[in-house]
C-alpha cells in the first residue's frame, strides 16, 4: 500500500513581471477564463483519486497580509492545507521548499510542484513504480528556457541540467521523491555545495546528486504542457488555449463562393446546439472576402472566439486572415488538418474550401474541433518565433 504523498506547493515568488505588467494581486489568484491560476495548476494533480495526500504551501507572508491568500487556499483545498509562511526572499526554489521540512522531513513521499503551468493529462503520483527513489514530469521540448533530463537507453536519468538542451525531455515543475528525508538531505547537500543556477538554487539539479549515489530516477511525459510564468505566456494561454470551440458563437464569414457551405454549415452547427454569428456575404452575388472577413476577426476575442470561413480555394481568406496579429488562420480540408492546426499551431480561423468540402466534411471537421485541443510545449516555442516576427 502506498504511503502518504505530501505535496508540496511553492508559490511565494514575488513575480515581479507580473507587477510592472500592472498584476496587483498574487499571481496564483490572477484569473484566467473564470478559473484562477493555482485552480489551472491543481487540476493538473489527479487528487480525486490519489488516497492519502496532504497540501503543503509555501506562501508569501505579505501575499497573508494584503490577499488573505492563506484563508483562499483553505476555502478552495481544504481548512487541513498545511500554510507556511515566508517573511524573505529565499535564494531559489530549493530554499523556499526547505522552508516547509517540518513537514517534510519523513518517510512519507513528497512531490513538489512549482504551479504556474497547466498540463494534460492529470498526473497521479501513486502510478509511479515503487522502486524508484525519484522521478521526474517532463514534456517533449527544444528551448533553453526549461531544465532538461538526460536518460539512458532503460530509461533512466543519467544527468539533468537547467537552461541547456541536452534531451527533448524538459521539466514540467512536478518533481517526486520516495520519501521526504531523501529530499532534505540531497538538497542541503546542494547548497552546502553551492551548486547554482543564474545566481539560485534549482530544483532539477538535485537529480544530479541523487544519480551520483547510485539511485533510481526516472521521467514520463505529459501530452499537453502550457506554461503560465509570464504575463505574455499567460495573455497567450487567456487568448487562445482557455477558449473552447462552441462554448461562445461560431463566426462565419465567405464571399460568393463559399456561401452555400457556410449557408450549409449553420444547419450542420444548429444541429449540434452551437449558436453561430453570420457576418456575411448574405446573397450568392459576386464580392470580395475581405470586407466580409474584416468584421469577423474583429470580434474574436469578444463576442466570438473561432471564425469558420469559406471561398473556393480557402486560400485567400486564409491569407488575409493571417494579416491581423490576433488571428492564427489554417487551410483546413479534412479531420487531419483540422486536428494538427489545433494541436500544433493554436488555429482560431478554419479557412475551408468550397471546391472539395461537402456537408458530411463539414460535420467530421466540427467534431475535430470539438475534441482538439492545443498541444503546447515545444509548439508554443515554435510560436512565440512567429508572433515575435
Amino acid at each position: 500500500m502506498k504511503k502518504k504523498i505530501n505535496i508540496v506547493l511553492p508559490i511565494a515568488g514575488k513575480a515581479q513581471r507580473f507587477i510592472d505588467q500592472g498584476y496587483l494581486v498574487p499571481k496564483p489568484l490572477i484569473i484566467v477564463d473564470k478559473k484562477h491560476i493555482i485552480d489551472w495548476a491543481l487540476e493538473s494533480i489527479d487528487l480525486k483519486n490519489i488516497n492519502n495526500y496532504q497540501l503543503i504551501f509555501v506562501v508569501r507572508l505579505d501575499h497573508i497580509n494584503d490577499f488573505a491568500l492563506d484563508e483562499i487556499l483553505k476555502q478552495k483545498f481544504g481548512n487541513d492545507v498545511k500554510i507556511v509562511v515566508v517573511d524573505h526572499i529565499t535564494e531559489g526554489a530549493v530554499c523556499t521548499c526547505l522552508l516547509a521540512e517540518n513537514y517534510i522531513n519523513n518517510d512519507d513521499e513528497l512531490l513538489i510542484y512549482t504551479p504556474d503551468v497547466y498540463f494534460q493529462n492529470a498526473f497521479n503520483p501513486n502510478n509511479i513504480e515503487q522502486n524508484l527513489d525519484g522521478y521526474i514530469l517532463t514534456f517533449k521540448a527544444n528551448s533553453p528556457a526549461h531544465s532538461y533530463a538526460q536518460l539512458d537507453k532503460d530509461g533512466y536519468v543519467i544527468k539533468t541540467v537547467e537552461k541547456e538542451v541536452i534531451s527533448e525531455n524538459a521539466a514540467v515543475g512536478v518533481y517526486y521523491y520516495k520519501t521526504g528525508k531523501l529530499f532534505i538531505k540531497y538538497a542541503n547537500k546542494l547548497i552546502k555545495d553551492n551548486i547554482r543556477t543564474r545566481g539560485e538554487f534549482y530544483l532539477c539539479p538535485i537529480y544530479n546528486l541523487m544519480v551520483q549515489d547510485n539511485l533510481k530516477i526516472k521521467t514520463s511525459q505529459v501530452e499537453k504542457m502550457h506554461v503560465l510564468g509570464t504575463p505574455a505566456e499567460l495573455e497567450f494561454f487567456k487568448s487562445y488555449v482557455a477558449p473552447k470551440f462552441g462554448s461562445k458563437p461560431i463566426g462565419l464569414c465567405s464571399d460568393h463562393s463559399g456561401f452555400e457551405l457556410k449557408e450549409t454549415t449553420k444547419s450542420v452547427l444548429k444541429n449540434f446546439g452551437i449558436k453561430y454569428i453570420d457576418y456575411g456575404c448574405y446573397v450568392n452575388k459576386s464580392c470580395d472576402y475581405a470586407d466580409y472577413v474584416t468584421p469577423a476577426i474583429k470580434e474574436i476575442g469578444g463576442d466570438i472566439d473561432f471564425v469558420m470561413a469559406f471561398c473556393r480555394t480557402g486560400q485567400g481568406i486564409n491569407i488575409f486572415a493571417n494579416k491581423s496579429n490576433k488571428i492564427r488562420a489554417a487551410l483546413i480540408f479534412d479531420e487531419y488538418t483540422a486536428e494538427y492546426s489545433i494541436r500544433h499551431n493554436c488555429a482560431n480561423f478554419f479557412s475551408i474550401p468550397s471546391k472539395y468540402v461537402n456537408e458530411n466534411k463539414i460535420k467530421e471537421l466540427i467534431k475535430t474541433f470539438l475534441t482538439t485541443s492545443f498541444d503546447g510545449g515545444r509548439h508554443m516555442t515554435r510560436m512565440n518565433k512567429t508572433i515575435n516576427l
